[in-house]
């Protein structure tokens, strides 16, 4: 089996999509011949097997277009390199996360002679997925709905498995690591500190500003940090998340992945505003790194942070307020949940068997009939 991990993304950006293709590339078994075919080299990450040579979606020529836009751009320009290095190098499974990308791929497989699995990692519905060969769901919810939505013989294609984390680079800090994190990041040493990783901006649905007067009312002394690059709609988010917290809201910006795992040690609680995740890396390095997370009550979210969770209506304004409170006030009950999202993470996301579970599948997939190449 060769399997080509395609994102047009990789070396433009780093957000899930591509950072979780840069931690498969890097962890799947060299039996499964895995490949990662990016937009350009991504920075301190796996070289690539294929450049895709594409437009960026932040390119200065797109960047008067909305992000939808820019996205189709990117993806689409990274397919006709796509489509020729999978007929030329005989691949067996493209594994795709990009949807305009992987659809295109889809619609050519006559011709390429791969099987075509697309990544949900954006919540697309069941309908829009049916024809695929493979499709990777990442949580046990969205398959029930899928076979809940579907006749047996498309439902069949389905199939969960979640992201990982890297257990072994994502860890608890001691004290004195937790110290020297703050420092190195210039943050107070003994404040109450929470942490958001992703997008600023408008459309991914983070609602950092949400967040932000959750934390003011909730402490007097709390810090918010956040880490991540700014998308459409950044600078109005910024603006009420330093109206609710002033001085208290630090944002770092865009974080490089490899000083990433500093950032959640020097952390007490990790939390996000948004409403649904279609399953966020940030929460499982949170949970690797043993900080208790606080979400909304939606159901994957629930599932995917377990006991190292505390799921808030996070619609409701002030419903994370008495969470926080707990939370800074009472450090042992901070530490036994810290300790139940760190044993979650080691049992259910490590990185070996969350391969081996996603080897497994993709082999199914290409096992399976294929229409002759055209």
């Amino acid at each position: 089996m060769r399997v080509a991990l395609i994102s047009s993304g990789a070396g433009h950006v780093s957000r899930g999509i591509e950072i979780w293709m840069l931690e498969l590339a890097r962890h799947l078994s060299s039996a499964c011949r895995a490949e990662l075919w990016a937009g350009r080299e991504p920075v301190g990450g796996p070289r690539p097997a294929v450049w895709l040579g594409n437009v960026g979606r932040d390119s200065p020529g797109l960047r008067s277009l909305p992000w939808e836009r820019r996205y189709q751009a990117e993806q689409l320009t990274a397919l006709p390199k796509a489509l020729w290095a999978l007929r030329r190098r005989r691949m067996t499974v493209a594994y795709c996360g990009d949807p305009y990308l992987a659809w295109n791929l889809k619609r050519f497989r006559r011709w390429h002679g791969a099987k075509v699995v697309f990544m949900n990692g954006m919540r697309l519905t069941p309908r829009w997925l049916r024809d695929y060969d493979g499709i990777h769901l990442l949580a046990p919810p969205y398959l029930s709905e899928a076979q809940a939505m579907l006749p047996p013989e498309k439902a069949g294609r389905f199939f969960a498995v979640p992201h990982f984390a890297d257990t072994e680079r994502f860890v608890p800090p001691t004290p004195w690591e937790r110290r020297s994190a703050r420092e190195e990041l210039g943050l107070p040493a003994e404040a109450f500190i929470v942490l958001t990783v992703g997008p600023v901006g408008s459309v991914s649905g983070k609602r950092l500003d949400h967040l932000a007067e959750e934390v003011a009312a909730a402490s007097s002394t709390a810090l918010l940090v956040s880490a991540g690059a700014p998308e459409d709609g950044a600078e109005a988010v910024r603006a009420r998340a330093r109206r609710a917290l002033g001085d208290r809201f630090r944002e770092l910006g865009r974080v490089e992945r490899d000083p990433i795992g500093r950032l959640y040690q020097a952390a007490d609680v990790y939390s996000l505003g948004s409403l649904a995740e279609p399953f966020s890396i940030a929460i499982l390095e949170a949970l690797a790194s043993g900080l208790p997370v606080v979400h909304n009550e939606e159901e994957t979210m629930v599932w995917q942070t377990g006991a190292g969770g505390v799921a808030v209506p996070m619609k409701t304004p002030g419903a994370a307020v008495p969470a926080f409170r707990k939370l800074e006030s009472d450090p042992v009950l901070r530490a036994r949940i810290a300790l139940a999202a760190r044993a979650l993470a080691e049992a259910r996301y490590a990185p070996g068997p969350v391969c081996a579970a996603l080897e497994q599948e993709l082999r199914r997939v290409s096992e399976r009939p294929a229409p002759a190449r055209r």
